[in-house]
């Protein structure tokens, strides 16, 4: 009974944030995609046999399709602000297209554990669902709860396939997830280029 509740309770903050715009943060486009990498570098069997190694690629594959499936919808909001390192504020909104392809992949997850041989009930599948929420809801919980290796190679491609795609749609969202001393460095030498071209014309 609590898993239902929780999962209500979880499910509409998750599903409300979908149709919200929300910033585009250095955390949810590079901080979290390098630790996925990382622990699917570590999870992944190094001494896997040639249908292991197949699989693997398969569902790379389609976690890259899922990722750009995911981007299709997104709506993308730039009004001209900048924070105090001079860095745009990006905002997006998810849309259907993102939550489909959560879906598809937390069934994807769920279709390994059973080809893995692990029996699911209701409440297996209730606690799975839970623990994705609060995954996608806490990074703390993301980075410390353990993840079999098929899921991180899940979330890297599709996170990769969905993020390559809408950086295409706007490329202004690489300068809103610069590091702050390297977007410094960037405004100092417009700056300087900018007042270079000023004594340039006044000389002619």
């Amino acid at each position: 009974m609590w898993l239902i509740i929780l999962l209500i309770l979880l499910l509409r903050p998750f599903i409300k944030g979908t149709f919200e715009y929300e910033k585009i943060t250095r955390k949810e486009m590079v901080i979290l995609p390098i630790y996925s990498f990382i622990m699917m570098i570590v999870s992944i069997n190094t001494h896997m046999n040639w249908q292991d190694i197949l699989l693997t690629l398969l569902l790379f594959a389609l976690g890259l399709f899922i990722g750009w499936l995911q981007a299709r919808g997104v709506n993308i909001k730039d009004d001209g602000k900048s924070d105090k390192y001079g860095r745009p504020i990006i905002k997006i909104r998810r849309n259907w297209t993102y939550l489909v392809g959560w879906i598809f992949i937390f069934a994807l997850n769920i279709g390994m554990q059973i080809y893995f041989g692990k029996h699911l009930d209701v409440e297996d599948l209730s606690s799975d669902l839970v623990i994705d929420l609060l995954k996608d809801a806490s990074s703390v919980f993301f980075i410390f709860w353990q993840s079999e290796w098929f899921v991180w190679v899940l979330t890297v491609a599709s996170t990769l396939g969905y993020r390559i795609s809408i950086i295409r749609k706007d490329p202004r969202i690489k300068e809103a997830v610069q590091i702050k001393e390297k977007r410094k460095q960037v405004i100092t030498q417009k700056k300087m280029n900018k007042m270079a071209k000023q004594i340039s014309e006044k000389d002619k």
